[in-house]
């Protein structure tokens, strides 16, 4: 028997393709700050840093493309440069952004985006010393946000009342990213000391060290957790990129796979999609976006293919698994920033049967909590809520959102109060 094995995968024929200009955001008035992707986005909204005072932050309304006005509205709640921004997993409408001014500002956007400049935060995330770097929410838990900052600490938060509720410090340099399990019961932290450590996030010692990349350039960590892995995607001493994949619970010298990609210097934006198990990497001032299979098999990562572009790009954001189109068979969707324009791509399985394609879309992640964040803090583990990707019968519950105010604010309020009971007491003594 001749030819050649060929492995079977039903994603080995994926293709990117971009939208035209009329279907993109263009004419954007962007700045560049910090290693961040510089764009976020989800089914409703499309968020980006813009240039100007302080930090201000572009929303726009996902489904109006073409040219963005120069006075568009936007927010202005921090006094320096954004450095990166997540919109909450369970509420299109809110949107967390991270600052040098070091601290966390929870924005609430209205439904078809914004009508006017918006300089006040619902919700102001301060105790950092030095400026914020990376957000990440909990993919399980309501209300739980973490931070990462070049004050060599992460934060967890109770995003309705603004209040911090554990640190993790110790790190001997700077933390790069985070990262949770499917689950959110294990979090990751790589840092420049050139070390990954996996953590209960509900306590501060670590439950695993790992040795990762050479490399002193910033580096990426991420759950494979189909198949039970850590990955972290870095350089090398001689700055070729590479993939590490490791399984935690047989952790040795070395990583399980190690995959070199290339000789870049181009710092990757990583993606992992936990329906398909793909791993998507775009390299900043790359002009193409990679995508890898992540199997249980040696070699373990199998590169598919790639999109090519004629532009570089400088920043890349995926967007929910919801805001795919499941008619055309698009198994994953992306913002791509360039120097002045948002342009959306697809990514896409041929298929010629208009009919539901159980295989590629598996049941995914529904955008609803699992959890409270106390019954999360207390210990709790839930697996998230997953929902069938058939069109008709997508079911997301919507969950709304309220700020408390913080113990501070309690706090200075009942000693205002206590002050004005003192100072009427004294008047009827009179």
């Amino acid at each position: 028997m001749s030819g050649r094995f060929v492995r079977q995968s039903s994603f080995r024929h994926v293709f990117g393709t971009a939208e035209k200009q009329d279907k993109s955001y263009t004419s954007i008035n962007v700045t560049f700050n910090g290693d961040g992707n510089y764009v976020a986005g989800n089914g409703k909204f499309v968020a980006f840093a813009g240039k100007g005072g302080g930090g201000p932050v572009h929303v726009l309304n996902a489904e109006k493309t073409g040219r963005v006005p120069l006075n568009a509205p936007k927010l202005n709640a921090h006094k320096a440069k954004v450095l990166d921004f997540a919109f909450n997993p369970f509420n299109d409408n809110l949107l967390a952004t991270a600052s040098e001014d070091c601290y966390i500002k929870l924005s609430v956007i209205p439904d078809g985006g914004l009508t006017q400049n918006v300089s006040e935060a619902a919700v102001t995330f301060s105790g950092h010393e030095k400026k914020v770097t990376n957000l990440r929410w909990h993919p399980t838990a309501n209300n739980i946000l973490t931070s990462v900052s070049f004050d060599r600490t992460v934060k967890l938060w109770d995003a309705e009342t603004g209040s911090e509720v554990l640190s993790f410090d110790g790190f001997d340099d700077t933390v790069f990213n985070v990262d949770y399990n499917r689950n959110g019961s294990q979090i990751a932290v790589i840092s420049k000391d050139k070390k990954i450590r996996l953590y209960d996030p509900r306590t501060t010692d670590a439950v695993t060290t790992i040795t990762s990349h050479e490399g002193t350039k910033k580096s990426s960590v991420f759950y494979v957790s189909k198949h039970g892995y850590v990955g972290s995607v870095g350089f090398t001493r001689s700055s070729k990129r590479q993939i590490h994949l490791w399984d935690p619970r047989n952790i040795g010298s070395k990583p399980l796979s190690s995959t070199d990609i290339d000789q870049s210097a181009g710092i990757f934006s990583t993606y992992y999609d936990h329906d398909t198990s793909l791993l998507f990497l775009a390299g900043k001032g790359d002009s193409s976006i990679r995508y890898y299979e992540i199997t249980s098999d040696a070699p373990y990562a199998y590169f598919l293919s790639s999109f090519s572009d004629t532009q570089s790009q400088k920043g890349v954001a995926f967007l929910p698994k919801t805001a795919c189109d499941v008619g055309s068979c698009e198994i994953a969707r992306s913002l791509r920033i360039l120097r002045d324009s948002i342009v959306p791509i697809g990514f896409k399985v041929p298929r010629k049967s208009d009919l539901f394609q159980k295989d590629l879309f598996p049941d995914s992640y529904a955008g609803a909590p699992a959890l409270e964040a106390k019954a999360w803090l207390d210990g709790g583990n839930e697996d998230p809520i997953l929902t069938s990707m058939k069109p008709g019968d997508q079911v997301r519950a919507k969950v709304e959102f309220t700020a408390k105010k913080s113990y501070a604010e309690l706090e200075a309020e009942l000693k205002k109060a206590n002050a004005r009971i003192k100072e009427l007491e004294a008047q009827l003594g009179k």
